[in-house]
C-alpha cells in the first residue's frame, strides 16, 4: 500500500498523464491488480473535460519524452456507444477514457464491483468509498448495487468471468442478485455477452465458474440447452483437460494461442464441449465463421466411434475406412474431435492422414494423365478413393497406385 504511488508513476505514462494538470484519475482493475503485486496492463481514467482533447494531448506529451516509442502507431478509437476514447497501442495494450462527471464517489458507487470501485490520484490517494480493498485482501467478489446490475446485466456474467479469471469467490449477496436478474441478460447484445463468455472460458477457474453460473441459473439464459444436459456438459470438462494433458508438446504449446474472437484454441475445446446438444442458432452468442464451422463440425461428429477394436483383417479394414471417412469429414476439426471423443490416442493415425491428404502417391496431374479424365468431380472421387485406399494399407506403393488405375481402366 505504501508503495503504490512509485509503482504506478513509474510507469511513464501514467506519469505523463498526471502531469498534465488536469483531474484525472486511474481508477478499476489497474488498481486492484498493482494492490495485489500482479502485472497490470490495460489502464482505465476517469477524466474531468473533454476526454478526446485530453487524450490528444497525452499523445503530444509522450512524443515530447524519451518514451515516445511506446505510443508510436498509437491509434485513437472514440468509442461512442460506452462514451469513451480508447489509445490502442501497438503491443496490444488498451489505455481508456471516460469523463468524470459529478463526484468522484457517486461515480465510483455505480460501478459493478467493490474490488473495481477503486481511483487514485497523486494528489489524493486511493479513494476507497465502498471498502473494495477489504474485499480484495479476502479474495471476494462483491456486488455494489443491483440496481448497478440492472443498468448494465452484463455484469451479472462478469461476476463468473472474475471468479474464473481470478480464482475468487463470489459472496452470496452477489449470487442472490444474479439470481434474481438472470433474464436480463438478454438485453445485453449478443457480441458483448461473446466476449465475456470467451474470457471465461480462457481463464484458470473456468470449470469453477461455469458451475456456479449453471447453479445460480445464467447459463440458461443464453445458451439454449437444459439445465441437466449443460450439467452434463461441464462434467465432461475434466476428461477434456485429461485428453489436453497427454499431447506431445507440439500440440500443447498452441493450447493457449488465439483461435477467433479472441477464443484460445483450449477454450475452444471447452466452448465445443458446452454447447454440445444446444441449437446453434438459439444461443445467445454472436460467433465467428470460423468457430461456426468447427462447432457444426464437432456437434456431427463428437459421438462418433473411431477406436480400432478390429481382431480379423477384415475388421479392421473396416475401421479404417470409417476412421479415413471421419477424418476426412473432420478436416481442420480433426484434433478437436479426437479430444472430445477420448481418442488422443489416435493422434498418430490422424497425422499419418493429413500426411497422406496433403501428399500420397500420386498427383492429380499424374492421375489426369493415367486415367485421360479432365478436373471435375470424377476425377476428386478418384483422388478420395486412392487416398482412402492408401490409409487402409490397400496400395502400399505408387507402383501399386498405378497398376490400380490401369486395372479400373
Amino acid at each position: 500500500m505504501n508503495n503504490i504511488k512509485n509503482i504506478i508513476l513509474r510507469n511513464s505514462i501514467n506519469a505523463n498523464v498526471f502531469s498534465l494538470g488536469k483531474e484525472v484519475y486511474i481508477v478499476g482493475g489497474y488498481l486492484r491488480d498493482v494492490l495485489l503485486g500482479e502485472k497490470a496492463k490495460d489502464i482505465d481514467y476517469i477524466v474531468r473535460g473533454d476526454i478526446k482533447e485530453f487524450a490528444l494531448e497525452l499523445l503530444v506529451q509522450e512524443r515530447k519524452t524519451k518514451v515516445q516509442n511506446l505510443l508510436d502507431n498509437a491509434t485513437i478509437v472514440e468509442l461512442k456507444k460506452e462514451q469513451m476514447i480508447r489509445i490502442v497501442l501497438k503491443d496490444g495494450m488498451t489505455l481508456d477514457f471516460t469523463e468524470l462527471k459529478g463526484q468522484l464517489e457517486d461515480n465510483l458507487r455505480e460501478r459493478d464491483f467493490t474490488m473495481n470501485a477503486l481511483a487514485w490520484s497523486p494528489k489524493t490517494g486511493i479513494s476507497d468509498p465502498t471498502h473494495g480493498i477489504k474485499d480484495i485482501e479476502r479474495k471476494v467478489i462483491n456486488a455494489i448495487s443491483m440496481d448497478n446490475f440492472r443498468n448494465d446485466p452484463l455484469r451479472l456474467l462478469r461476476v463468473y468471468r472474475f471468479v474464473s479469471e481470478l480464482g475468487w469467490k463470489a459472496n452470496s449477496k452477489t449470487r442472490r442478485i444474479v439470481s434474481q436478474l438472470t433474464s436480463n441478460i438478454k438485453k445485453s447484445a449478443p457480441e458483448r455477452i461473446t466476449l465475456e463468455f470467451f474470457k471465461l472460458l480462457n481463464s484458470k477457474d473456468y470449470q469453477n465458474a461455469l458451475e456456479m453460473a449453471l447453479d445460480d441459473g445464467l447459463l440458461v439464459s443464453f445458451i439454449s440447452s437444459s439445465r441437466k444436459r449443460l450439467s452434463k456438459n461441464i462434467s465432461g470438462l475434466p476428461h477434456i483437460e485429461s485428453q489436453m494433458r497427454k499431447l506431445p508438446p507440439i500440440y500443447k504449446n498452441s493450447l493457449d494461442k488465439p483461435f477467433s474472437q479472441e477464443l484460445t484454441y483450449n477454450g475452444l475445446l471447452r466452448l465445443e464441449q458446452m454447447l454440445s446438444g444446444s441449437i446453434l442458432s438459439e444461443n445467445r452468442l454472436r460467433l465467428s465463421r470460423s468457430i461456426l464451422e468447427r462447432l457444426k463440425i464437432t456437434h456431427k461428429l463428437a459421438t462418433c466411434n473411431l477406436s480400432p477394436r478390429a481382431t480379423r483383417r477384415g475388421e479392421q479394414l473396416t475401421t479404417a475406412s470409417k476412421m479415413f471417412e471421419a477424418f476426412f469429414e473432420a478436416k481442420d476439426a480433426l484434433l478437436d474431435i479426437l479430444i472430445l471423443t477420448g481418442n488422443i490416442k489416435l493422434l498418430k493415425h490422424a497425422e499419418r492422414f493429413k500426411k497422406i491428404w496433403k501428399k500420397s502417391f500420386l498427383t492429380a496431374e499424374e492421375i489426369m494423365n493415367i486415367t485421360g479424365l479432365k478436373s471435375g468431380v470424377e476425377l476428386g472421387k478418384l483422388i478420395y478413393r486412392l487416398k482412402k485406399m492408401e490409409f487402409e494399407n490397400k496400395l502400399k506403393t505408387k507402383k501399386e497406385a498405378v497398376k490400380w488405375l490401369l486395372k479400373k481402366e
